[in-house]
């Protein structure tokens, strides 16, 4: 490129190579960034870049850098899905997550944003505090300081729509030539904006497809076939009652959405007590509420329990709507174990699945066949009964179809029942 200011592009490139390039966040990158430009004479008072993204719950994270501690204002809190602060030295990031409702709301829409969006670039000069602005958030940035606005689409390799916004105090606004540099230095620092979205893309899909622990486990590089780990947990092994007659008279979307609404209930509840969902095997579901989360069994085992309990009383209110509708009940049984449980690299070098083996989750998945058997809701083994901060009926042994010798049984009445 042709123009702007030699010297800070020189300055620039040494940053982004050196330090610029070691920021493992986007709240850092942001910060290292803005801190730089202001070093520079810049005076960068705000700085806004939204992403979209891949994630299951949201379209799009938005981080706002702040000069110096501020109050990063509200937001319509339908179109949220989680919002944090950072505090860097004096300056303040404020990180927004959004869900696809975003995209549409007035906020949006009303916003420099919008404009950067359709048309790819964006300046504007801001007005002194009381003057009419031509976007609504300017009227903040005036009281700040703000004399000017630079807005830039940023090329994304993915395809993903990425674009940022300056606010600058400098009086006059800012030159020619250090438009040039920002829309030049914003053309390198994409580059790592993307790797860093990239990284944030591959542990989101991994913990989402694979499961908190073992999604962590490959993004960190446990790839290799036959790589096994070992975890002391309780136990978790549930599954749905008569899938066969629930599915009967079911388009294939109303059964997808009955699935997802038992899902919803069931693992929603191993997650808020601190369990993990380590494989869906049809319409079952094996988690474990690992020993080194909870720091001893009976905890780890008051946590599947109480799992237990939210997870009941979710599928009463999810039957109460489905009986209103007239479709069919869902029901479910929960095999509870204690033991080691054996997961990692399955398969051949082509395709490979992070899966569970082990005797453990064998029996524990016959123990949860026992409860149509017994007509009881959830059964556990003596194992995890002698780990079970709670009283537990015993049941007898029985034997179960292949597991050596008879397994005790105790029984669980979930709260409420």
């Amino acid at each position: 490129m042709s123009g702007g200011n030699t010297s800070f592009r020189d300055s620039f490139t040494a940053w982004l190579t050196s330090r610029g390039v070691a920021h493992r966040s986007l709240p850092d990158l942001l910060d290292g960034f803005c801190r730089f430009l202001n070093a520079n004479g810049f005076q960068i008072m705000r700085c806004n870049l939204a992403t979209e993204t891949v994630h299951p719950l949201m379209t799009s994270t938005r981080h706002v850098w702040f000069a110096t501690m501020t109050d990063p204002g509200e937001i319509n809190p339908a179109v949220v899905v989680d919002r944090r602060q950072y505090q860097i030295g004096e300056a303040l990031i404020d990180e927004v997550f959004f869900n696809a409702g975003s995209e549409e709301s007035p906020q949006y829409v009303a916003s420099p944003f919008y404009q950067v969006a359709k048309h790819g670039e964006l300046y504007e000069t801001i007005g002194p505090v009381g003057c009419v602005q031509p976007f609504p958030v300017f009227n903040d940035l005036a009281v700040i300081g703000c004399t000017a606005y630079f807005g830039l689409r940023l090329n994304s390799f993915a395809g993903m729509l990425q674009k940022i916004g300056l606010a600058s105090a400098r009086p006059g606004g800012l030159s020619p030539k250090q438009i040039q540099d920002l829309r030049w230095s914003l053309s390198l620092v994409t580059l790592h904006v993307n790797t860093l979205l990239e990284f944030a893309i591959k542990n989101t899909l991994s913990r989402v497809y694979v499961g908190q622990d073992p999604g962590r486990r490959v993004c960190d590089g446990m790839v290799a076939l036959g790589a096994v780990v070992s975890l002391d947990a309780a136990i978790w092994f549930s599954d749905l009652r008569g899938f066969t007659q629930i599915s009967e008279g079911l388009t294939p979307e109303k059964l997808i959405e009955s699935l997802n609404s038992y899902f919803e209930g069931v693992v929603g509840a191993i997650y808020e007590q601190g369990g993990e969902v380590l494989k869906y095997i049809g319409d079952a579901i094996l988690a474990v509420f690992p020993l080194e989360k909870f720091g001893d069994c009976n905890q780890a085992c008051a946590a599947a329990l109480a799992a237990v309990d939210t997870s009941a009383a979710r599928l009463d209110a999810l039957n109460a709507r489905r009986g209103g509708q007239g479709m069919p009940l869902m029901h479910h049984g929960v095999g509870l174990h204690f033991g080691t449980v054996k997961y990692g690299n399955i398969g051949s070098r082509e395709r490979l699945d992070f899966t569970v083996i082990g005797r453990e989750v064998n029996i524990a998945s016959r123990i949860e066949g026992m409860c149509k058997e017994l007509h009881q809701p959830v059964l556990a083994s003596q194992a995890f009964a002698n780990n079970s901060p709670l009283p537990m009926k015993s049941l007898g042994s029985y034997a179960l179809k292949g597991v050596a010798g008879d397994v005790s049984l105790y029984s669980w009445t979930p709260m409420g029942r």
